[in-house]
């Protein structure tokens, strides 16, 4: 009934290498080239009688391949061979096959995907191919239980994988009533990051998303010794259980995901390292003595045996939920799943505290109170979540900033818009396809007023032009005054706007400079038209506006590359910003002459002179705020003792000879003592390298990627602080400020809120 499959370890890791390529492969004949090159094959290596050649796979098998891909690292024990398996549907005479572009199967369930991919974003109909995988879904039904055996009755995930296809409201609704499962291309990237770091426990995240509140029949009935209290006014259970069965029922609600139902998300993304850690750990018979928070958001059954009147605790048996999705980690998601990295399957049980339905804002909540404090949680991340636990906040600030959250949020998940997808989550590796920064977009449309402003006197909220009397009314009337923007700006050029960072226009200073406008603009056009923004309706006030922008728009359209690099490619600091916004204003004012927003004199008249002060500042901040980090982090590794164990004995000695010159008075802490470079070696120990990669490992520009740790970026700046040092006969090249800018921003994206404030401040304008 089934096509070819892969069974075995070896003829599963064969497909998965062979489908991990981007492009095709074969050896011809010399006298062939010109024949292979006019279909797009390019010359790999020139052999003597022969050539190997090499031509880029097609976007819908790359789609198609990266998700069987991810079956595969989810450790599915049998899957599709080859892209051409089909399904035999029907009986006798009647039989067809049908072809299915993904399938696996393992003990429980069965994942059939049919893909679709453009290579732009597209809007496309699916009804049609909806309507035809649905009425094929009880034939292929049956057939698989007819290939396996009745005794085999599997849950059956129905997927529509797709990449770059805008879908519809009725398109996603008609494949909701199937129940066909929608996997687009956040969700895809989600999911080959969770693979990729987690292995075949990513297996139980995945069915939680698309087997939610299905009966999982190993569960029916488990019972656990439990205890039931009260935390915070809020019914909870301390309770002792198998890793094994709180994995089946499990859900991390990350960030990364964005599942709608499960708003707000607030978790980062496991890190392989620390799951290895946690594996040998327990491996070697160690233990936690501390619980794993959990919430339940199917109410658990307790069955009460005994009860302490004066506490109101009471003693008796918990018995866990049986259903898929309906147990939520709030903290200690690495010790659940650790556990999946022991040699042997895990028996000793794990204690956990699991709330009784508390609301998912409330997790939220909680999450951010345990791990504010703790500097392994990115800043971006508590960032983030501003729009979810301070939705409510009576402080004004608080409120314009939560709102800003919400924004990003929607203008990166709702489908079709021409922001879904661009804006990379904290703990998601950025790629081309997110080259937007949550915090920085979030602070552009804080700053540009179009909510409002804090009126420095009072406190209070000044009402932007967006303002429209409650928190939701107005974030939906500024995600749909910046969907109307950005999506004119897609469509002026959508290979540059695709093209991420090369393509120098859907980039943080480009999406940042563009919201700016968009405020300033509004500003210019009411006061000449004499109209209140806040009354106009939002396609009347950028109709009022969008005269200004045509400039902008075909100059996108029409600029060769080279012409759109020598106005907007920047170079320097958060000031890069101003340049990209002033670069566009040199083009508004081609049809609105007395437009000049706040700075764009003076940035005209900005000096070489003021590019180098700013640039030796960068430096000396870089300087100051990465050693006090890295200390910071080897007395949270070694404790006191950190000089003495955390930092290479040849360091030691050097530090101690500086030390041992200086006078009795003026000798330093002998950590004072550590050079530039010597920061360098102390962070790439392997001991410490874990600890501070999320900060310091920056890759350039120039880097290939699949390195562990970036530290070339030590010695690049390095040579640059030799100018500020030595600056007669020195300048800055394009190239250095380029490199301080990116460390800059790094740091100041990835550091913990301390390092970045205060006496910390960085230079960035």
């Amino acid at each position: 009934m089934l096509g070819d499959l892969v069974k075995d370890f070896g003829e599963k890791r064969a497909e998965y290498a062979r489908r991990s390529k981007t492009y095709d492969e074969e050896t011809i004949e010399i006298p062939l080239r010109s024949t292979r090159e006019a279909d797009g094959w390019s010359v790999q290596r020139e052999n003597k009688n022969s050539l190997r050649m090499r031509r880029p796979k097609r976007f819908d098998e790359v789609l198609e391949n990266r998700f069987w891909n991810i079956l595969y690292r989810f450790g599915y024990s049998e899957l599709n061979k080859g892209r051409n398996f089909r399904v035999v549907v029907g009986k006798g005479e009647e039989a067809t096959e049908k072809q299915v572009d993904v399938f696996a199967k393992d003990d429980e369930t069965v994942v059939i995907a049919e893909c679709k991919a453009c290579k732009l974003p597209t809007k496309r109909s699916l009804l049609k191919d909806l309507n035809e995988f649905a009425g094929l879904m009880k034939p292929m039904a049956d057939a698989i239980r007819k290939h396996y055996g009745e005794a085999y009755k599997p849950k059956i995930i129905w997927c529509f994988v797709t990449d770059n296809i805008r879908w519809s409201k009725e398109d996603l609704k008609r494949a909701a009533d199937h129940n066909i499962k929608v996997i687009q291309g956040l969700e895809l990237i989600y999911f080959e990051e969770f693979s990729k770091k987690l292995g075949p426990a990513a297996r139980y995240q995945f069915h939680a998303e698309y087997l939610e509140d299905q009966k999982v029949p190993a569960l029916a009935g488990r019972k656990v010794p439990a205890v039931k209290t009260k935390l915070g006014g809020k019914t909870a259970y301390l309770f002792s259980a198998l890793a094994k069965d709180i994995l089946r029922i499990a859900f991390v609600n990350h960030r990364d995901l964005r599942d709608p139902s499960g708003a707000p998300s607030y978790q980062r993304i496991v890190k392989p390292t620390r799951l290895k850690e946690i594996g040998a750990f327990l491996d070697a018979g160690k233990f936690f003595p501390n619980t794993i928070l959990l919430n339940f958001h199917r109410k658990p059954l307790f069955e009460q045996k005994a009860k302490d009147e004066i506490s109101s605790v009471a003693f008796g048996n918990l018995i866990l939920p049986d259903r898929y999705k309906s147990c939520w980690v709030i903290d200690g998601q690495h010790r659940l799943y650790g556990t999946t990295y022991t040699t042997e399957e895990y028996a000793t049980p794990l204690f956990f505290i699991g709330f009784d339905s508390v609301t998912a804002s409330e997790e939220a909540n909680i999450f951010v109170e345990i791990n504010s404090k703790q500097a392994t949680v990115p800043p971006t991340l508590l960032s983030a979540l501003e729009g979810e636990v301070k939705w409510d906040s009576e402080v004004p600030k608080e409120r314009l900033a939560a709102i800003a959250s919400r924004a990003v949020d929607l203008l990166n998940t709702r489908g079709g818009g021409p922001l879904e997808g661009k804006v990379v989550s904290p703990g998601i590796t950025a790629g081309t396809a997110q080259p937007l920064n949550v915090r920085s977009i979030q602070d552009r449309i804080n700053q540009s007023g179009l909510i409002g402003t804090i009126n420095p006197r009072s406190g209070d909220i000044v009402h932007g032009p967006c303002w429209d009397g409650t928190s939701e009314a107005t974030l939906q009337r500024l995600v749909a005054l910046l969907e109307l923007h950005f999506e004119e700006v897609r469509l002026a050029n959508p290979e540059r706007w695709e093209a991420g960072k090369p393509g120098l226009l859907c980039t943080n200073f480009g999406v940042g400079s563009h919201i700016r406008l968009v405020s300033e603009l509004i500003g210019y056009a009411s006061k000449k038209l004499g109209f209140e923004p806040q009354a106009a309706e939002i396609h009347d006030l950028y109709n009022a506006i969008k005269p200004h922008i045509e400039p902008v728009l075909t100059f996108i359209q029409t600029a060769t590359d080279a012409e759109f690099e020598d106005k907007f490619k920047v170079i320097f600091g958060s000031s890069g910003f101003h340049h990209y916004f002033f670069g566009i204003v040199d083009l508004v004012i081609e049809s609105a002459p007395d437009f000049a927003p706040e700075g764009y004199c003076d940035f005209k008249r900005l000096t070489s002179g003021e590019v180098t002060d700013l640039a030796d500042r960068q430096v000396k901040w870089i300087q100051k705020v990465v050693p006090a980090f890295l200390l910071d982090r080897l007395r949270s590794i070694y404790g006191e003792e950190y000089f003495d164990q955390g930092v290479p004995k040849e360091i030691q000695k050097a530090c101690q000879a500086k030390r041992i010159d200086d006078e009795a008075g003026e000798k330093l802490p002998v950590e004072a003592y550590l050079d530039w470079i010597q920061l360098q070696k102390i962070a790439v120990q392997k001991d410490v390298r874990d600890a501070v990669k999320d900060a310091l490992s920056i890759r350039l520009d120039d880097e290939s990627g699949g390195k562990h740790f970036y530290s070339g970026w030590f010695d690049t700046v390095n040579r640059i602080r030799r100018i500020v040092a030595h600056p007669s006969g020195r300048s800055y090249k394009d190239d250095d400020l380029k490199v301080l800018s990116s460390v800059v921003e790094h740091l100041v994206n990835t550091l913990p809120t301390n390092y970045v404030e205060g006496e910390f401040e960085p230079p960035l304008s």
